[in-house]
């Protein structure tokens, strides 16, 4: 299993919402020494997972640019770490209800406020989800995993999209490597 990407889910699930809320969560393995890693590359995809293969590139390529921006190097002969990248998508509704309103309203001469039910609003929209893991080469272990989950916006466009994928990607990989104690 060592070079196949398992990729949960439909590609297009991560064209995040730049105006959503993004939710961040980080892990990593406590005693490694993230500063001996130089080298990184990707898990393979197998052919017969179903994947839109254009948003995996987009993913790869903003990985690639955060790494290397940490001072990592993508090579593809042994490399110190290999990423494997997970999407998923999930529908969700959002309920809030408003408790109780004012309105204004006249009856029998009398001008004045009024209270009453203030309503409830209920949204249907689809929540993307990127994790991001880390496993060192060497050792085939899991040493850091990153997620992000974010509102998807409906028909954006491709350069929506690249936007989107490189702000989440560069969220999820902002801790990492993990601080140190």
């Amino acid at each position: 299993m060592k070079k196949t990407l398992l990729v949960i889910g439909f590609g297009a699930l991560l064209v995040f919402s730049a105006c959503s809320s993004t939710s961040v969560r980080f892990d990593y393995e406590r005693g490694v020494d993230f500063s001996k890693f130089k080298t990184f590359d990707f898990y393979e995809v197998p052919a017969d997972v179903e994947v839109d293969r254009l948003v995996l590139k987009r993913i790869d390529r903003a990985i690639t640019n955060q790494l290397t921006s940490k001072g990592l190097t993508q090579a593809s002969n042994n490399p110190d770490l290999l990423i494997a990248v997970h999407t998923a998508v999930q529908d969700k509704v959002d309920v809030t209800n408003w408790g109780y309103g004012y309105a204004n309203y006249y009856s029998y001469g009398y001008w004045g406020p009024r209270y009453g039910g203030g309503g409830t609003t209920v949204t249907q929209y689809e929540e993307g989800t990127l994790i991001i893991d880390i496993v060192d080469n060497a050792e085939d272990e899991l040493i850091w995993r990153g997620e992000s989950s974010r509102a998807l916006p409906s028909n954006p466009t491709a350069e929506t999209i690249d936007k989107m994928i490189d702000d989440i990607v560069a969220r999820t990989l902002e801790n990492y490597p993990p601080p140190k104690k």
